[in-house]
């Protein structure tokens, strides 16, 4: 069976009718003969009941498929019996800034109508077929089925975490050949080569390969140090002789980060605005630490935010400060008990104590009284000399816990990072990349009763920290230079 090609320079490359011989269908083999002649940024691909509209649908980014190859195309059962009529289309959006499903189903409709039905394999809920994942997006899986080898040797891969950067790709995951057993796998790139001899047991596959016991053992890591931008191939060395096939890398790493849910792209987190409600409410003074704003700029958030008078104290004078101290020394220059709430920003990093810091919020805070800090988890060195510390949640709560007079309410990792290493000491932490740290960390916090002079204490000369702390950079940020 071949497709014929839809209308030239139209983005409908198939529009086929093909009867199904089995009931609720639920899957279907996809030949790439003429969908993957040429190549396509974006592919979408389209199952349509021709009576009932019932439809699945599927937009791939970069697919990387070749005419030799086909795809085993999964779903959700469609609620029709054997011998309904149904509509394939394949759609190449490269190019194309929007396509709404329901006007490519129309078209679709459209340009297969009166078409007489091609043969397609097809398959039934709960028949069972096994390939390598390629995607899935929106209602269908797409499995690639490499083309079968002159030796009839039939690998299968999955990759489970990938990172590059410039000098190279790391890649973890699986690789079998059914009946044949892997004795060795090379990753191959720009004339380099990366040998495994070595794999790893994955009894998980055999749910999915119950059929030849050995293909449990085809877990595999590896680096191969190479130039970016080449090709990747993989080459399978079995009991049956060697097979290669092309290794299509994904856009980005793997596991792929966490999509950011629609409407929560505020600058303002929600445990910010949930303290600034809960200020608003208490009412009083508030005290913004770390106040400072270039000059010609508005204040930044949570200050337009609350309704009551903001204190702003910075080390420096400046726009929006309206007390020049040491965040080490408040009880000094403050009256205890005099605030409803504390508040800052990407301060905490800046204070060579901020455990004292925490006790002196303490002492300047009413019982009952609120604060929220916020603080780097991973972030680059800056406003040198002047940057001590990274936090975490867990520190936070350290720092604003029972300790030192407080109950926490809320803290958490914020802005999910990588970390990549460099390439002296990469070796032995290729993981790194894959497993997420967090750029910032955030805390909400209630004082919920007065600590004992002394109680939180470092040695520190009177003085010092004020004279260390106006060290600040006034004008812009110093990054730390490179090691």
């Amino acid at each position: 069976m071949r497709f014929r090609r839809s209308q030239p320079n139209r983005p409908l490359l198939v529009a086929e009718r093909f009867v199904s011989p089995v009931a609720r269908l639920s899957g279907m083999v996809l030949p790439l003969d003429v969908i993957a002649r040429q190549p396509a940024s974006r592919l979408r691909i389209l199952i349509l009941a021709e009576k009932s509209l019932e439809y699945r649908a599927a937009t791939f980014s970069n697919p990387r498929l070749s005419p030799e190859e086909s795809l085993r195309l999964e779903f959700a059962p469609f609620d029709e019996s054997a011998g309904t009529s149904y509509i394939l289309g394949v759609l190449d959006l490269s190019g194309v800034a929007e396509s709404p499903v329901e006007a490519d189903l129309r078209a679709l409709r459209a340009a297969a109508a009166g078409r007489p039905p091609i043969a397609l394999e097809c398959r039934g809920a709960g028949e069972g077929a096994v390939s390598d994942t390629l995607t899935d997006e929106h209602g269908i899986s797409a499995f690639r089925i490499a083309p079968a080898s002159p030796s009839r040797i039939r690998p299968a891969y999955w990759l489970d975490a990938f990172w590059c950067d410039a000098h190279g790709i790391y890649l973890h995951g699986w690789v079998h050949a059914h009946e044949h057993r892997v004795r060795a796998l090379r990753v191959e790139s720009a004339g380099r080569t990366a040998r495994v001899d070595t794999f790893k047991d994955r009894p998980d596959l055999l749910t999915h390969y119950p059929l030849h016991e050995h293909v449990r053992y085809g877990g595999f890591t590896v680096y191969l140090a190479c130039p970016p931008g080449h090709p990747v191939s993989l080459t399978l060395e079995t009991d049956g002789g060697p097979v290669s096939i092309p290794l299509p890398l994904p856009d980005g790493p793997l596991p792929p980060w966490p999509e950011e849910p629609e409407g929560e792209k505020d600058v303002v987190s929600p445990m910010l605005r949930r303290f600034v409600d809960l200020v608003n409410d208490r009412g009083g003074r508030v005290l913004q630490v770390g106040a400072r704003s270039p000059a010609g700029h508005e204040a930044a958030p949570p200050r337009p935010l609350l309704l009551g008078p903001v204190i702003g104290l910075d080390i420096h004078p400046g726009s929006c400060v309206d007390l020049v101290g040491d965040a080490h020394d408040l009880s000094h220059f403050l009256r205890e008990g005099s605030f409803d709430a504390v508040v800052s920003g990407s301060v905490l990093e800046h204070l060579q104590a901020p455990w004292l810091f925490a006790a002196e919020v303490n002492r300047i805070l009413k019982v009952g009284g609120l604060v929220y800090h916020e603080a780097p988890g991973a972030w680059p060195a800056h406003a040198q000399p002047n940057d001590f510390w990274r936090m975490s949640a867990e520190g936070l709560r350290a720092l604003f816990g029972p300790e030192c007079g407080f109950e926490v309410l809320d803290a958490q990792d914020a802005g999910p990072a990588a970390m990549i290493p460099a390439p002296k000491w990469r070796q032995q932490h290729l993981e790194m990349p894959t497993v997420p740290t967090f750029a910032m960390a955030e805390i909400l916090a209630r004082k919920v009763e007065d600590i004992p002079p002394g109680a939180v204490a470092w040695p520190l000369r009177a003085g010092a920290s004020a004279e260390r702390a106006r060290q600040y950079p006034v004008a812009g940020l110093r990054v730390a230079p490179d090691p």
